[in-house]
């Protein structure tokens, strides 16, 4: 598994991979794990990633909040409010991401699951979860998120 514990340079990283013919040729031929879940071990490696870097966390809770206040307000796309408060950035950063840990962590699982960890992270920051390292965690990701992750012991 890669060295997450200096993301630092990620989006350069991303960009530069992005331009080059492999990096094309990876996230053009990722589509071939479809239906592949995310290792539990990989949830929780982006999970806390996104809750250790400051700038992951400040679009995380960009976000958070965005998500409340939309509803709240009733705001829909087609209104003017929804695009002028939307912190498009803040989900940007989070995409980038997702796609950087993809190509990063060189573990073969559909594009389309990795999602699961930004949801997690939403989960923990707002309390409705405290940790992923226990049995209880688990549960709610087998009860809620099973389509997306393989727990300990399962197949991908």
């Amino acid at each position: 598994m890669a060295d997450f514990d200096d993301i630092s340079g990620w989006r350069e990283e991303l960009e530069a991979f992005e331009k080059t013919e492999e990096g094309q040729t990876f996230f053009a031929e990722n589509k071939r794990y479809g239906g592949r879940k995310m290792p539990y071990e990989n949830v929780v490696q982006m999970v806390d990633l996104i809750l250790t870097d400051e700038e992951l966390h400040e679009a995380l809770k960009k976000g958070i909040w965005w998500t409340a206040y939309a509803e709240e307000h009733d705001l829909e796309p087609h209104q003017e409010e929804f695009w002028e408060l939307n912190p498009v950035e803040a989900h940007d950063t989070l995409i980038a991401l997702e796609r950087w840990y993809l190509m990063k962590a060189n573990v073969p699982f559909d594009a389309d699951k990795i999602i699961v960890a930004t949801w997690l992270a939403i989960r923990l920051e707002e309390g409705k979860l405290t940790t992923l390292r226990t049995a209880e965690a688990r549960d709610f990701i087998k009860e809620h998120y099973v389509q997306f992750v393989a727990l300990p012991g399962e197949e991908v």
